[in-house]
């Protein structure tokens, strides 16, 4: 035979929804970080309010994407890719308006 021979894998594998789901808001979550630091730089610091509940928001979602995340690293029998992609950014952006949020306390 010349040809390349196929070869099938069988598994009982499936795609993590609960990984998709916090690969989604956590993305959500940095493109919301990212609008509101370049609104918040374009005005000087001086933000209105819908600016600081924007940034809020985005902290909140940043958390649950980042439950989501670990709950779905937990699952059996899915592929895990997703889930640790999700994760990794997740804990990230919670990292990063952690420590937004702890450095405008403390100053």
């Amino acid at each position: 035979m010349t040809g390349k021979r196929k070869h099938y894998k069988f598994t009982k594998r499936k795609k993590s929804v609960r990984g998709s789901l916090a690969l989604i808001l956590a993305v959500g979550a940095i493109l919301i970080f990212a609008v509101t630091v370049m609104e918040s730089f374009h005005k000087g610091g001086n933000g209105s309010v819908y600016l600081g509940s924007a940034g809020v928001l985005s902290l909140l979602i940043s958390v649950c994407a980042l439950i989501l995340a670990i709950l779905a690293v937990k699952e059996e029998d899915t592929f895990k890719t997703v889930p640790y992609i999700s994760l990794v950014c997740s804990v990230l952006i919670t990292g990063v308006w952690a420590a937004i949020y702890a450095a405008g306390f403390l100053l």
